[in-house]
């Protein structure tokens, strides 16, 4: 009989083989446990498997939403039809690199290879190394594809979508490092070794501008560190320098640490920390710092010097600003990127966050969202969104007349990414 693996086990016979005290900043070096976090990795056991076995395409990208009961084919075309499909593949990519380092289960290491899998597809399916699209999948003849959706050369009946934005370049980044930095496996390595080398080099030889198959740079992919020649841009600075840093960590070459030194006399180092916290969230809104947060993360942990240094100043500065918010995303990456400051702030909010985080895989219709003056409890913020991409001002009024969707549901990839991420970073520890 095969035998289970000892964090499931663990959460099956509860907290009695815990042990009392865990390495922390209490009397002596240790703090007592908390029996919370027992609590949430059995909730991740439960939602980890209901993202293995309905979230998942036959390609192995994340369908964060789909239509509801969706057959593999039907997985496949929905993932194929939705613009953010890469960035959201990428972050559970890194979750589920995150998870093994945690358990180093046979489960999750070969989870981390069908997310390898469908990570690879959103480049190869371009026929252009290094050139990635926002999804792949297979469309259903007779339903709508989708836009920008082009036949893959690959040929099987794969198509992808094209015009990829600065966001799914920093998701699909970030799910590459986490694979190779957190899964110790030759063949994940290989595959994010290729990847990040070619992502990196395309980036480079296009002048740092995200370029379609035929060349021209696509709605949103265009790279600066300054804006109109002037202001600092940390943003674009940190997606881009990300990718290359990725690059030159994991497929290193003379050409990229060429290129490395020639972004440091261009500016890029100095940009990093350049994030605009201070315009507000009509600026730096919840989507956008969703994606710098990817960007940053790669940075602290592969870079060192400067764009490091700045890198872990911009993590610290969104953590004062964001404060509160409730956002899981923003709180595991600053734990992961080794963030001191405000430490235990940050477990207990995050823990706070996972524990209320609404389980609804079926948003609510007829329940109009709202924007108040006030940080809305995460418990009352919707769900038909990546959670971490969301305006915490944003309330969703439920009422006699609210019924859930006939047709789409969503996945909780979102979660884990906030709770993995975390575990990774030593705490929530069960």
């Amino acid at each position: 009989m095969r035998t289970a693996p000892l964090f499931l086990l663990v959460s099956l016979l509860g907290l009695s083989l815990a042990p009392a005290f865990v390495a922390g900043d209490g009397p002596g070096g240790v703090a007592p446990q908390d029996a919370r976090n027992g609590l949430l990795l059995a909730r991740a056991v439960r939602v980890g498997r209901n993202v293995e076995t309905r979230h998942l395409s036959p390609e192995g990208l994340l369908a964060h939403q789909h239509r509801k009961d969706a057959t593999p084919a039907q997985l496949s075309a929905d993932v194929l039809r939705h613009a953010d499909t890469a960035i959201w593949a990428g972050c559970y990519a890194a979750s589920v690199a995150c998870r093994y380092a945690v358990t180093r289960e046979p489960e999750a290491l070969a989870l981390a290879k069908r997310c390898a899998a469908g990570l690879d597809l959103l480049s190869s399916a371009t026929g252009v190394p290094g050139c990635i699209s926002r999804a792949a999948g297979r469309p259903i003849a007779g339903e709508e594809a989708g836009r920008d959706v082009q036949t893959s050369p690959l040929g099987g009946g794969l198509a992808y979508r094209g015009d990829p934005s600065r966001d799914t370049l920093a998701g699909v980044v970030l799910g590459w490092e986490c694979l190779a930095r957190f899964v110790e496996d030759a063949e994940v390595r290989a595959y994010a070794s290729k990847n990040l080398g070619a992502l990196a080099r395309r980036l480079k030889d296009d002048g740092m501008h995200l370029k379609d198959v035929d060349g021209k740079t696509t709605t949103y992919g265009s790279l600066d560190p300054k804006v109109a020649g002037v202001l600092e841009n940390g943003m674009h600075a940190a997606i881009g320098l990300a990718t290359i840093q990725a690059g030159l960590t994991w497929s290193p070459g003379q050409d990229l640490e060429d290129a490395w030194r020639a972004l440091d006399r261009r500016g890029w180092f100095d940009a990093v920390d350049s994030q605009w916290t201070w315009l507000g969230t009509k600026v730096t809104s919840a989507s956008n710092m969703n994606m710098v947060h990817l960007s940053l993360l790669t940075l602290a942990l592969e870079a060192k010097g400067k764009p490091q240094r700045k890198a872990t100043d911009a993590l610290r500065e969104f953590r004062r600003k964001t404060h509160g918010w409730q956002n899981g995303a923003y709180l595991s990456i600053a734990l992961l990127a080794g963030q001191k400051e405000d430490r235990a702030g940050m477990v207990e909010e995050l823990r706070e966050t996972l524990l209320a985080m609404r389980p609804e895989e079926v948003p609510w219709r007829g329940a109009p969202i709202v924007t108040q003056s006030f940080l809305v409890p995460i418990e009352r913020r919707p769900v038909d969104l990546w959670l971490w991409k969301i305006d915490p001002h944003k309330e969703q009024l439920t009422g006699p007349e609210t019924v859930p969707d006939p047709v789409e549901t969503y996945s909780r990839a979102d979660w884990l990414f906030a709770y993995w991420l975390g575990r990774a970073a030593g705490e929530l520890v069960p």
